[in-house]
């Protein structure tokens, strides 16, 4: 490892105390032991812990007393302030600001949503926000250069300057009816997603804006839908692209209990959308990006799930397999990836590597709550934490193909694990390492089998069934799974119900007949009245050759009909009259066969 590339390291907030833990090394191929964690002084308790976008700072916030800012390279206390009540906090993506939230104080003039300077601990903003949800944190939302901010308004939403946010709003994005906001990463023209949901039969639409605003100060990409009262707004890592993941409370069509979901994609220039196609019929579990903005992997369908991987332009590509897994989670590099089935499900972990679409190995980590990759990509932690899980409370560490877990602690009880982030660049984007049988049993030995009850006269086969895992891993046929162009098309919008196709009663029936009738009746008087007028100016007919030859033969064959007519007569046969009608009209036929020569 390079000298210069510094070693990981995490934080678990416990009970009485917050302890910093130098985190593993990245390894050669050669060596695989386990290299011994050093432990440091522990820190007072907290309520929460919050690292910065750069990992060079942590933010500890005690809610009777207020936060405390240190280095994490040191743990050496930055910042001190004594304002109590906060209950959430966020870092601007520079690490120089945080937003924090706290109750509002009945008859209090002063904002509860206050914006801070990390240098010195003086606010630069306040506003009031009466409430909180996980959902809509942060209320404040910066560029990636911090050169603006947006605050949701009850009428749209409210541009400021990033790093003078206090001096009064810079612009403003007029939507009616806004109830969700979201910035795009990248620089200029920034953009920002608002979303407005169903009101009054009119469909729930995702607008993307920019600033500063275009010439006619309208939205540069449009998407509207129907089955949204909520959405996810989820952007590419580069801003190019934004995934709107849309739910109901109540699925409609009654088969799912969770409610409904659809997944949406729509360009940031405006110049593309569609509806995500899912490879298998169901709920969406989970949709991330890739880090590297290459594409996105889905979650969805009734268990076992399909996990897959999409293009930028939303097709799918490659199918990981069904399994039972409801968690996404990529590496910060977006070479490894783990594919998981946390929360009510057994806690198995597949390790894929992305640019192989190769499975490196898999593990289990039963009644995970927390999970987290190592700023170097090469290690994935999972944690039991409390009061989520109250016993077996602890954490552990695997390797990035699934080997371990390499470390691991239990405790009394354990409330958060956290590995400290890095800015690009600090650590190389490595590849897997190779390793050999040998090594990767002595450091994950076969766990002993359990068998498990079988009921008597019991052949297993049911519970077989039950736990198959359908399909494995394959690429897409891109034809077979294209996704559907909804923009620019007749008009349907996503989610509408089919239009309802009346059946006509009996007398609309017996109208349309009547009227049907005297249309034919009317073509027919028509049609004659034409022929007539044809008559009176004596109209010739003027055949093609191809028709004189086709008219001709038919002559010819009446003629010879007449001639084998004759040839009866001649033997004394009687001849009816038809026979005899036919005779009449040689002369006639002679005629018109010259005529047509």
């Amino acid at each position: 490892m390079d000298q210069e590339t510094p070693r990981t390291k995490f934080y678990t907030r416990g009970k009485t105390s917050v302890e910093p833990v130098w985190g593993l090394p990245s390894v050669t191929p050669e060596d695989l032991t386990l290299r011994k964690v050093e432990a440091q002084e522990p820190l007072a308790t907290c309520d929460s812990m919050f690292m910065s976008p750069d990992g060079s700072k942590a933010v500890f916030i005690t809610t009777e007393i207020g936060y405390v800012v240190r280095a994490t390279e040191t743990d050496e206390v930055l910042l001190e302030v004594t304002n109590p009540g906060i209950q959430a906090a966020a870092w601007s993506p520079l690490s120089t600001q945080l937003v924090t939230w706290q109750r509002p104080v009945k008859d209090s003039t002063e904002g509860n949503l206050i914006v801070w300077d990390i240098s010195n601990g003086t606010i630069i903003a306040r506003f009031n926000q009466k409430s909180y949800t996980r959902d809509h944190w942060p209320s404040i939302q910066w560029s990636s250069d911090e050169a603006i901010a947006a605050r949701l308004s009850g009428g749209g939403v409210q541009i400021y300057n990033g790093r003078s946010i206090g001096a009064g709003n810079i612009g403003n994005i007029a939507l009616e009816n806004t109830t969700k906001f979201s910035v795009a990463p990248g620089g200029i023209p920034y953009k920002i997603a608002l979303f407005v949901p169903e009101k009054k039969g009119k469909p729930a639409s995702t607008r993307i804006y920019q600033f500063p605003p275009n010439a006619s100060n309208s939205h540069v990409a449009f998407k509207s839908f129907y089955k949204a009262q909520d959405v996810k707004l989820k952007w590419a890592p580069n801003g190019s692209a934004l995934i709107i993941e849309t739910s109901t409370d109540v699925d409609t069509s009654g088969k799912s209990y969770y409610g409904e979901t659809n997944l949406f994609f729509l360009q940031s220039d405006g110049q593309y959308d569609c509806s995500i196609p899912v490879t298998k019929q169901g709920p969406v579990h989970d949709v991330q990006w890739d880090p590297a903005s290459r594409g996105f992997v889905v979650l969805a369908g009734s268990m076992p799930a399909n996990a897959t991987l999409y293009d930028n332009k939303a097709c799918p590509t490659f199918e990981f397999g069904a399994a039972s897994r409801n968690t996404i989670s990529w590496s910060p590099h977006g070479r490894f990836l783990c594919l998981a089935g946390f929360g009510n499900l057994p806690g198995h972990m597949d390790f894929w590597d992305r640019n192989k679409l190769k499975k490196l190995g898999s593990a289990t980590s039963e009644c995970a709550t927390v999970h987290c990759w190592s700023p170097d990509s090469r290690y994935f932690a999972t944690a039991t934490t409390f009061p989520r899980v109250r016993v077996d409370n602890g954490y552990k560490i695997f390797k990035y193909d699934g080997i371990g877990p390499v470390a691991q602690e239990s405790r009394a009880e354990i409330y958060d694990f956290q590995f400290r982030p890095a800015a690009p660049g600090v650590y190389p984007n490595r590849p897997a390492s190779p390793r050999s049988k040998e090594a990767e049993a002595a450091i994950a030995p076969p766990a002993p089998v359990r068998q498990a009850y079988r009921p008597p006269n019991s052949t297993g086969a049911l519970a077989a069934m039950l736990r198959r895992e359908d399909g494995g891993a394959r690429k897409l046929d891109r034809n077979k799974y294209a996704p559907v162009k909804t923009s620019g098309g007749a008009g349907v919008i996503p989610g509408m119900a089919a239009p309802v196709v009346k059946k006509p009663s009996k007398s609309e029936k017996k109208k349309k007949a009547i009227e049907a009738a005297a249309a034919k009746a009317e073509l027919e008087l028509t049609t004659q009245a034409l022929l007539a007028q044809a008559a009176k100016a004596d109209v010739k007919v003027v055949l093609t050759p191809e028709e004189k030859q086709k008219k001709a033969k038919g002559i010819q064959k009446k003629l010879k009909q007449i001639q084998d007519i004759k040839t009866k007569q001649t033997n004394g046969d009687t001849l009816n009259e038809d026979q005899l009608a036919k005779l009449s009209n040689e002369a006639a036929l002679q005629a018109e066969l010259e005529s047509l020569a």
